[in-house]
């Protein structure tokens, strides 16, 4: 069974938001290279500002969780990349999060508003966790038997159920 993951308001404003301002630089970057007249510190500078751009802006894309695939064997968290795989027999616990267990997250490498929130995260009452998220609703904890905490954030709450049968 697929379950969707949209994206919140901030997530998409923040990601329309960082696209406008790398467009932006960008396209100074364009002009500049464009009036360079073949000096090699500006090209280079100017072109490696392009190449971070494309290049953060198209890995956050990559990496961000499209949706979540529920069937008989596993769960699969959908990103352009590729699938993270976690099997229905590794699973020991799924619960939904409550509002107040997230306080005090710190984000200690991943993504924090461009196409969702995703990577490592840390806080106090959970511990390590990995997150696979494109709103704050309907937050999901996966604990499995090795140990690792992954949550997620599906449209429909409802998965959180079909886990636990």
């Amino acid at each position: 069974m697929d379950y969707k993951a949209s994206l919140d308001t901030l997530a998409k404003v923040m990601t329309a938001g960082v696209f406008v301002l790398f467009f932006g630089i960008g396209l100074m970057s364009v002009y500049a290279i464009r009036d360079a007249a073949g000096d090699r510190t500006t090209l280079l500078i100017h072109g490696g500002v392009l190449v971070m751009f494309v290049a953060i802006f198209l890995g956050s894309w990559l990496y961000a969780p499209q949706s979540y695939t529920l069937d008989t064997t596993a769960l699969s968290i959908n990103r352009p990349i590729g699938k993270v795989v976690i099997n229905r027999s590794s699973i020991k616990e799924a619960r939904l999060i409550g509002e107040g267990e997230l306080k005090s997250t710190i984000r200690t490498f991943g993504n924090g508003g461009l196409f969702g929130y995703y990577g490592k995260y840390y806080n106090a009452t959970i511990g390590h966790m990995t997150w696979y998220l494109t709103q704050p609703k309907n937050r999901i904890l996966i604990v499995t038997t090795e140990g690792k905490k992954i949550v997620i954030s599906p449209d429909d709450a409802g998965l959180v159920d079909n886990l636990k049968r």
